[in-house]
């Protein structure tokens, strides 16, 4: 039997989502350490590092750099996400990034076309459909615990996005649109 450890992964991008996915993280210890952040406010990376007990890193090149990381979790302002998925790739590094996986078409397609090349693995998704709820709901259905799945309905209903972001107005502008939220 293949004895297998945990993945090391890093943040990149300490703000409003950072300590949810970190606490999301700690809860499967035996798949994933947390061993690195970075943030352009180095203000936010000494904080996140803190609280999460793992290692701050002052550039991006730096953490890229780092051997012991494996991936890399995107949660970036979303103009960036292409530019950061793509230098983590280059580095060699797994990554999952927060939605949009790019402000374009064409940058998404270079991103999944280097991973591929690269043989590393890509993902994007909001961390909550990687939730427990959800992973249990998809372990359920796998195992054939509930029958056939003829329709699904959801509806989610938060309130205006000023009440939970810190900082909204990155939705507000041109193209901005339903990718983004």
């Amino acid at each position: 039997m293949r004895e297998t450890r945990p993945i090391r992964v890093a943040i990149v991008g300490c703000g409003n989502i950072a300590g949810r996915y970190a606490e999301c993280l700690a809860t499967r210890p035996d798949k994933v350490t947390l061993i690195g952040a970075f943030d352009v406010d180095p203000g936010r990376t000494a904080a996140f590092a803190s609280t999460h007990r793992c290692r701050p890193y002052d550039t991006l090149d730096r953490l890229l750099a780092d051997p012991e990381i494996e991936a890399v979790i995107n949660l970036t302002a979303h103009h960036a996400h292409a530019e950061v998925t793509l230098a983590a790739l280059e580095a060699g590094k797994h990554v999952h990034s927060e939605k949009p996986l790019a402000a374009t078409w064409k940058d998404a397609i270079q991103c999944v076309e280097l991973a591929a090349a690269r043989g590393l693995r890509l993902s994007c998704s909001p961390f909550t459909f990687l939730g427990e709820a959800q992973q249990t709901l998809r372990r359920a259905l796998q195992d054939g615990r509930i029958g056939r799945v003829f329709a699904v309905y959801t509806e989610m209903n938060w309130s205006r996005i000023e009440s939970w972001h810190a900082d909204p107005e990155g939705f507000y502008q041109p193209g901005a649109g339903p990718l983004l939220d």
